[in-house]
């Protein structure tokens, strides 16, 4: 049986609403995912401006939000990011599924560019 993992690297202004910790609870129970949250909060005021110098660090390190999620069944976990796609929107950078597996990538990719799950059209 195959592992399905997946880390949804969100960074400011990816998200549609804030991301909730209930809400993410919630999805999980319903498909029956483990579903983690980590907020990295790396950000500075600096003459009146939140900032973060991000060239000297890690993209872990970097101010972040990571909602993890972890599953054996595929249909499940399909639905579980479909989801999560729906309530925030799909994380879109180069690195917003760093760390993820081969399994959970693929799906989660795939769904990002399935039009009209995505959240970004």
């Amino acid at each position: 049986m195959a592992t399905f993992l997946v880390k949804l690297r969100y960074y400011p202004g990816d998200p549609l609403e804030a991301i909730k910790v209930g809400d993410l609870e919630k999805i999980g129970k319903q498909y029956g995912m483990d579903i983690s949250y980590e907020k990295i909060e790396k950000r500075e005021m600096k003459n009146g401006m939140l900032m973060e110098d991000t060239m000297k660090g890690h993209i872990e390190d970097i101010t972040q939000e990571v909602v993890t999620v972890v599953g054996d069944d595929e249909k499940s976990f399909t639905d579980s990011i479909r989801a999560l796609y729906k309530k925030y929107r799909c994380p879109r950078t180069a690195y917003s599924l760093m760390g993820s597996n081969e399994a959970g990538r693929k799906i989660s990719w795939a769904l990002m560019e399935t039009p009209g799950v995505g959240g970004w059209e």
